[in-house]
């Protein structure tokens, strides 16, 4: 190979290895001014966190909090699998009866586990998503 002819490879690396790395010019004020900015904000922010964890302290995570959060994950699926709402990760609607079956039959077991503590209006609202999920499913299945 001639010196013409050379691999563009080694031309890249040989540039690399002669070019020193071009910083600019920093004075002694210019490093102290970066050294403490970072420290300030670490400081303001170690503070705000310690701040929300007075505020918020930390609890257990509680199975009810668990089983609404089911129940209203499961309830989405059944409304998606009855053709009734798009699929959120293709945009497009797919109807599986069975699987909204199944969806509708998991979302009741978790509103009867949840049950004792429901109360009032949540009571009513729970009752109601499985009333209309129910309905939906007979007049989808037809």
């Amino acid at each position: 190979m001639t010196s013409e002819q050379q691999d563009p490879k080694q031309d890249d690396a040989e540039e690399q290895k002669e070019a020193p790395p071009q910083e600019t010019p920093a004075t002694e004020a210019d490093s102290q001014e970066v050294k403490e900015e970072p420290a300030q904000a670490s400081d303001a922010a170690g503070k705000e966190g310690e701040e929300e964890q007075k505020e918020q302290p930390r609890r257990p995570v509680e199975v009810y909090g668990v089983l609404r959060f089911c129940v209203a994950q499961l309830a989405a699926v059944a409304w998606q699998k009855m053709g009734l709402q798009a699929d959120p990760l293709t945009n497009e609607v797919h109807k599986d009866v069975e699987q909204a079956r199944v969806a509708i039959d998991a979302t009741a077991a978790l509103v009867e586990q949840l049950k004792p503590k429901l109360e009032g209006q949540e009571l009513r609202d729970y009752e109601s998503l499985l009333t209309d999920l129910r309905l939906n499913f007979l007049n989808q299945s037809k």
